[in-house]
């Protein structure tokens, strides 16, 4: 009887850890974490890769310390888990990157009286906070303190301030942002691919995972991402090769991770790096595989052409693009390069 009573739970687990991985790929975070739960639970696994799959969840919604403390536990179970390790390591240079994008002490201020009065909340569901400022029109789908929402006002702010002097443009009327927790949310609903956070369409929208508030230094780099693409787009009258684009807005939102640089290490040693004809098509159209290595790719060039150039070459760059002159025109103008002499792979 005890030995049935076991397979039964056995069998229990093994069937939220399936469902786990199955909520994991599609990007339902905080359902896949339930899962994992639900399956350590039962007792029937201790299994040091479950510890560190179900720290990988956590990463995804930003639970930095949870996350580390899972895989604690695996390298407990097993110290010398390939796998554990270097989740442990991207985790650490993920969270202190994320951190010192925002720094807590500067959004402990409350809101002031005027913006709560501003602040729309409307009740019908989904329950969304409205505010309209004066750069932007703010709309969170989901339900948020007013400290969040203020807190959220004042990173775009920052974000106008800093990227309008940076790439020497402000839009010219208020941009529409919206907010969306996709908890809860199945992959068919999703107003944006499985792959993407973020988008900018003429509007800016951003997708976040969380069982509660957003990370926000996650929503920040997100923002900073699709804020350079609508500068970018208004610089060059959208035309603009793509790895420029996506590799100005990955740059600006936040420095290249360890992990990345070591993915692009591996890119070149296993001679798959992507040629700049790829890179200046739309990433979407990518096989999946080299979805992010094209991201990090641009990310590493235009790194390179930063440090080496500045930005005022830069904006030269994007408003030669936007009088039309052809790329590699425009490169060989701002930079005194041909394409072909920019390295593929930047300073690596």
């Amino acid at each position: 009887m005890k030995i049935v009573q076991l397979r039964h739970t056995h069998s229990l687990a093994l069937s939220h850890f399936q469902q786990a991985t199955l909520s994991y790929g599609q990007a339902c975070y905080v359902e896949a974490i339930q899962h994992y739960l639900a399956g350590l639970k039962l007792g029937a696994a201790q299994h040091h890769y479950i510890y560190a799959d179900l720290a990988k969840a956590y990463e995804m919604v930003g639970e930095w310390d949870t996350a580390l403390a899972c895989l604690d536990i695996a390298l407990r179970l097993c110290p010398d888990s390939p796998t554990a390790l270097r989740r442990k390591a991207r985790i650490l240079d993920e969270k202190a990157c994320y951190d010192g994008l925002v720094r807590l002490e500067d959004l402990r201020e409350p809101p002031p009286q005027t913006f709560l009065e501003q602040l729309q909340l409307d009740t019908i569901t989904p329950a969304k906070h409205v505010i309209n400022a004066e750069f932007f029109n703010l709309t969170c789908h989901s339900m948020m303190t007013p400290q969040t929402v203020w807190n959220i006002s004042r990173l775009i702010y920052r974000t106008y301030t800093e990227l309008g002097e940076m790439l020497g443009y402000y839009p010219i009327s208020p941009v529409p942002i919206s907010i969306t927790n996709t908890n809860g949310t199945t992959a068919s609903q999703r107003s944006l691919p499985k792959w993407a956070s973020g988008c900018y369409d003429g509007s800016i929208r951003l997708l976040y995972c969380a069982a509660g508030e957003p990370v926000l230094g996650i929503l920040y780099a997100l923002l900073r991402h699709e804020w350079v693409h609508l500068l970018v787009y208004h610089l060059t009258n959208g035309h603009c090769p793509v790895w420029l684009d996506e590799g100005l807005a990955q740059n600006i939102a936040r420095p290249m991770f360890q992990s990345e640089r070591l993915d692009l290490q591996q890119a070149v040693q296993a001679k798959r790096l992507l040629s700049f004809a790829a890179l200046s098509e739309p990433f979407s159209q990518l096989p999946t595989k080299y979805r992010k290595l094209a991201y990090i790719q641009s990310a590493a060039i235009v790194e390179y052409l930063t440090q080496q150039f500045g930005f005022p070459e830069i904006r030269e760059l994007l408003h030669q693009l936007g009088d039309s002159v052809p790329t590699e025109t425009a490169i060989k103008q701002a930079f005194g390069l041909t394409l072909k002499e920019i390295p593929i792979v930047g300073n690596l």
